[in-house]
């Protein structure tokens, strides 16, 4: 999955220390990554290419630290500049899942630093503009003391077994055409489990039973911490799909479904763990 990395070591601890040549930077201007092009692909820019390209010296860098892997840091460029030089484009999100598992992972959890810190510009309580703390990861009001810590939201995805058929969807928000599985944010006062229970029966219809607990794993796309689950059918296996949310809903039996690749989302690895004949859960 996409935080799994070995043997590169991933370290997201909070310090404050200064950028080198080789470090990676993040430009991010609110919904975009200034990545740079590499022919048809794209690459995450160090420091001293992104300042050579725009004629500067490190000195003039500004910028904090982030994260770091085998010790080469991400840093957040801090400047209004929100221009992309040539070699250099702005691009969606989803394109850091074409590059390595380093720079997938670095560049995506950058990124939801980054929109964090973008969306507390200012107090949600008393509207003065906020500073980021010298002592951890957070959003400080430097009038009412508001502490604004890392937005991440709780996500459950859950497959879904009649037999020998697996319960399979399609987002209508979702680019990717391929079939995956029912999942949704967790409300304000529900455990994983009710959350599970609730989704499947309002997108699907269906009830469940035997709900076990799969893995979990960090999904900065939408700033959320995905926990999945495997569960089996309870009773009526009649799809009633609820079309705000699918675009389709299907039971798929098992020799039908094809391979899905495991390198990035727990999605794929419920999906693979089904089509192999493996147990419910790998807990």
């Amino acid at each position: 999955m996409i935080h799994e990395i070995f043997p590169h070591k991933f370290s997201n601890e909070f310090k404050v220390c200064a950028p080198r040549q080789d470090d990676y930077v993040i430009r991010y201007d609110g919904s975009k990554t200034l990545l740079k092009k590499q022919g048809d692909s794209y690459a995450i820019p160090r420091v001293c290419e992104l300042l050579g390209a725009e004629g500067k010296d490190l000195e003039s860098f500004k910028g904090h630290y982030l994260l770091n892997i085998d010790g080469a840091a991400f840093f957040l460029d801090d400047s209004s500049n929100k221009t992309a030089p040539e070699g250099y484009e702005f691009v969606g999100n989803r394109t850091f899942r074409t590059m390595s598992p380093v720079e997938r992972l670095g560049g995506v959890t950058s990124v939801h630093i980054a929109h964090w810190e973008c969306l507390n510009r200012f107090c949600g309580r008393c509207g003065c503009e906020t500073t980021r703390s010298e002592k951890e990861r957070a959003i400080v009001c430097p009038k009412c003391g508001n502490v604004v810590y890392p937005r991440i939201s709780p996500v459950v995805i859950v497959a879904v077994r009649n037999g020998e058929k697996l319960l399979m969807a399609h987002n209508i928000d979702n680019p990717n055409p391929r079939l995956f599985l029912i999942s949704g944010f967790v409300e304000v006062g529900e455990s994983l489990e009710q959350a599970v229970h609730r989704e499947v029966l309002e997108e699907a219809g269906l009830r469940v039973k035997n709900v076990r607990y799969f893995g979990s794993q960090p999904w900065p796309f939408s700033d959320s911490l995905i926990a999945g689950f495997t569960a089996e059918l309870d009773g009526d296996d009649t799809i009633r799909m609820q079309e705000a949310e699918l675009s389709e809903a299907m039971w798929v039996k098992r020799e039908d479904i094809p391979e899905y690749e495991t390198d990035v989302s727990i999605s794929c690895c419920l999906i693979e763990n089904f089509r192999r004949g493996f147990q419910l859960s790998e807990s």
